[in-house]
C-alpha cells in the first residue's frame, strides 16, 4: 500500500518523513530523538503517519506503558501487535518520556518479509493457506468465531502478517523455520529518553530483550497504534 505522507517535514521535531518511511521499509524500524514531549504534542506528531486508533475498547489514544522489577523483566518473544484484530495497527509509535538505572531491555526488530522469502514456494503456499481461531476479550469487530489468516492479502498483493505464535501453530514446520530465521537475523535497538521509535507492524516482528534493573529502575512509554 502507498505511504501518505503528511507532511514532508515536523519542523518542531526537525524530523523528515520521507527519511522516517525509508528506513521503515528498509530496515522495519525508525529511531530519533525529539527532546521532551508531552502526551499531546506526542498524539500530534502521531498524526503525520496516519489515523491513530485506541488499543481497546475504551481506552485512551495514548498508552502509558510503565515497566519495572516487577513488571517487566523476561524476554518478550517475537510478534506483530493486535494480530487479533481484522485489521491490525499499520505502525506502532514508542515515545521514551523516562528511562531510569535499565540495563537491556532492547526492542528487538527482524523481517517477516525475509522469513518468508527463505521458504521453499510450496512451504509459502501451506502459509498463504493456513488459518486459525482467535480469541482475545478485546477483539475489535471480530465477530463470532473470529478466523485470521497468517499471510494477508491487499488488492492481490500480500500486505501483513499476523506473526503471533500463541494463535498459530508454532510447530507446523513451515512456520518454526520462519520462527528459526526471524530469531537468527533479528537486530536489537537500543533507545535513549526522549527518543522516538516507530515500527513496521504488518511486516516486520518485534520483542524484547531480556531487562535488567537497578535499584530503582523503570521505563516510562507513551504508546501510539496507527491505521
Amino acid at each position: 500500500m502507498q505511504h501518505i505522507v503528511y507532511k514532508n517535514n515536523i519542523k518542531q521535531c526537525n524530523v523528515n518523513i520521507d527519511h522516517v518511511y525509508h528506513d521503515l521499509e528498509t530496515k522495519g524500524y525508525s529511531l530519533f530523538n525529539v527532546g521532551k514531549i508531552n502526551k499531546d504534542e506526542f498524539l500530534e506528531f502521531c498524526y503525520n503517519f496516519g489515523e491513530v486508533i485506541p488499543s481497546g475498547r475504551q481506552k485512551p489514544m495514548i498508552d502509558d506503558i510503565f515497566i519495572n522489577d516487577g513488571t517487566g523483566t523476561a524476554k518478550l518473544p517475537f510478534h506483530t501487535d493486535k494480530s487479533y484484530w481484522r485489521l491490525p495497527p499499520r505502525y506502532e509509535i514508542l515515545y521514551v518520556n523516562d528511562v531510569y538505572n535499565m540495563n537491556y531491555g532492547e526492542i528487538t526488530v527482524s523481517s517477516i518479509v525475509d522469513a518468508f522469502n527463505a521458504l521453499t514456494p510450496n512451504e509459502q503456499q501451506e502459509l498463504i493457506q493456513l488459518s486459525s481461531a482467535y480469541k482475545s476479550p478485546s477483539n475489535r469487530d471480530a465477530g463470532e468465531n473470529p478466523c485470521a489468516n497468517f499471510v494477508n492479502f491487499v488488492d492481490g498483493k500480500i500486505e501483513f502478517f499476523r506473526y503471533r505464535l500463541d494463535i498459530f501453530n508454532s510447530n507446523h514446520p513451515a512456520i518454526k523455520k520462519m520462527a528459526d530465521f526471524i530469531e537468527d537475523h533479528h537486530v536489537k535497538v537500543k533507545y535513549s529518553k526522549a527518543d522516538i521509535l516507530i515500527l513496521d507492524n504488518w511486516k516486520y516482528a518485534a520483542g524484547r530483550n531480556i531487562t535488567e534493573w537497578g535499584e530503582n529502575g523503570f521505563r516510562h512509554l507513551y504508546r501510539a497504534l496507527l491505521v
